[in-house]
């Protein structure tokens, strides 16, 4: 695309330097023209530092942030301007001029500021935000504590029971003759081992399976 020209930078000068006009792209996909290589250097530059420090992909994130860097540019310039006290033409400033740059700043910035807040992007929102973050996650671990001393509890309890139930059962096969021990299922010690197996283990590990399925499953999602 021929560019549009128009002066080069912002300093004195006897004659007036030409500046092309560039096209950038902003980050909702949209394309605008800055003022010369500069601006389009800080334009880009603040793109790619706010999405490197930064993640965004809902658009209307990006959408504001493409509000806020247009302001930050428009910022930008007026803080050229009055910095070298000529325009991109290369003209002295008329003191209506220097007013209207103050107006941009004194205007813009809160604005900026309002941006960067929503968007989270200011020192005491990232810290809040951590500090917010950190409470969460210790809350939550004392959560899975409670939840895990239930548990526990749980498998205590069920491991007295299934522990007097066995003493039970061995003291019933030690004083039964072999005649009773037939009558309750119990004709050898490998009988007590199979209850072991079938009842005792199954049910105790029932607990530890029902904690996994409804308590820890959603753990994991959070680590």
């Amino acid at each position: 695309m021929t560019a549009t020209t128009v002066a080069q930078t912002a300093a004195p000068a006897t004659m007036l330097q030409p500046i092309q006009l560039r096209q950038v792209k902003t980050l909702s996909g949209q394309t605008i023209l800055v003022q010369g290589v500069g601006e389009e250097t800080f334009y880009v530059n603040q793109q790619q530092l706010y999405m490197a420090q930064n993640s965004f992909t809902n658009i209307s994130d990006l959408q504001d942030l493409d509000r806020l860097l247009f302001l930050e540019l428009l910022v930008h310039r007026a803080t050229c301007f009055l910095s070298s006290g000529y325009n991109y033409s290369g003209e002295l400033l008329l003191p209506s001029e220097e007013a209207d740059c103050r107006k941009v700043i004194k205007e813009n910035s809160p604005m900026i500021s309002t941006i960067k807040n929503d968007l989270t992007l200011t020192k005491s929102q990232r810290d809040r935000e951590q500090f917010e973050s950190v409470g969460k996650y210790i809350s939550d671990l004392k959560a899975r504590a409670r939840e895990h001393g239930v548990k526990r509890e749980r498998e205590l309890t069920k491991a007295i029971c299934l522990l007097k139930e066995l003493f039970s059962v061995v003291g019933t096969y030690d004083r039964a003759d072999e005649t009773e021990r037939q009558k309750l299922g119990l004709e050898s010690a490998e009988d007590i081992l199979d209850w072991v197996r079938s009842t005792a283990k199954p049910e105790f590990d029932q607990i530890d399976e029902y904690f996994r399925t409804h308590h820890q499953k959603f753990w994991v999602r959070t680590v």
